[in-house]
């Protein structure tokens, strides 16, 4: 599952400071010092999450504040589909991107307010008919930068024009964007028949961002598919410390493991056979330490 779906700034943002303050009474520093401030309007500087919720729910109530029908899916939709991707932060570091007001209000505004967003039917527009597309890119004090034109969908990223234009029914109240992601054989894609519309694209890949729309970036992992004993598939790759390539077989840590023989980080576990860190089992009940000395173990079961 790709978390977070998105972020937003955090780092020493500038706020109110409440009257008698602790953290700032135990941390001077985070004071803006202001002397035109009184103690009714002084400011302090704070990191965290208790700062980027803020900026997250306000474009919120932008968004609502320009268009009324929104749904929370619909939101949401705008806030990632608008959102500024970060070159070289994973999906899994920020998500679709940092999120981007600029880009989210204009889109907002280009959508209908007749239309009842929570009861549309699939693929009615959301759109006027003399729509024009907004600029898909944004510019903030003199830096401009692409929206990164996605959603996430737990496990897979939709990409698609027909997100902003068409209605999906994952915007009604009862619905995520994951109601709409089928599931055929353990093989993963949209549900176009009744869910979502057609015009969309599904990728199960997550990148390390090169800054651009839609994903693009270096691949990090594909999601795995599950085939059938124990052996999990995802390009070949198993996300941890080696690489699953058959029943029993593991490559890890560079170490080449046969049939029923794993070894990882020196360690070797086979059929009534151990090694782990000079302890070496020559069979179910006897064991050799590190000196070779043998001896007993009433634990084992013959």
């Amino acid at each position: 599952m790709i978390k977070p779906d998105l972020v937003a700034p955090g780092n020493k943002l500038v706020s109110s400071r409440s009257l008698d303050n602790a953290i700032e009474s135990r941390n001077p520093s985070l004071n803006v010092a202001d002397p035109t401030a009184s103690t009714l309007n002084s400011q302090m500087y704070l990191s965290g999450t208790s700062m980027s919720a803020p900026v997250a729910s306000g474009a919120a109530a932008l968004l609502l504040q320009v268009n009324k029908k929104l749904t929370p899916s619909m939101v949401k939709m705008l806030l990632e589909y608008t959102a500024q991707p970060i070159a070289g932060a994973d999906m899994f570091e920020q998500g679709s991107g940092q999120i981007n007001i600029d880009g989210a209000v204009r889109l907002a505004r280009t959508l209908r307010t007749d239309l009842d967003f929570s009861n549309a039917t699939r693929d009615a527009s959301m759109v006027p008919l003399t729509w024009v597309s907004p600029a898909t890119t944004s510019t903030i004090a003199g830096s401009s930068f692409p929206w990164a034109r996605l959603v996430l969908a737990n496990s897979g990223v939709i990409t698609g024009q027909n997100l902003v234009t068409k209605y999906q029914m994952v915007y009604r109240n009862d619905k995520t964007f994951s109601s709409g992601v089928a599931n055929c054989n353990g093989v993963f894609g949209l549900n176009t028949s009744t869910i979502y519309t057609s015009g969309l694209s599904y990728s199960s890949n997550a990148t390390v961002s090169n800054g651009g729309p839609e994903g693009s970036g270096s691949l990090i992992m594909s999601f795995g598919v599950l085939i059938g004993d124990g052996v999990l598939i995802g390009d070949g790759v198993l996300i941890g410390d080696g690489v699953l390539i058959g029943d029993g077989v593991l490559i890890g840590d560079g170490v080449l493991i046969g049939d029923g023989v794993l070894i990882g980080d020196g360690v070797l576990i086979g059929d009534g056979v151990l090694i782990a860190d000079s302890v070496i089992a020559l069979s179910d009940d006897v064991i050799a330490n590190g000196d070779d000395t043998p001896f007993m173990d009433p634990s084992l079961d013959e």
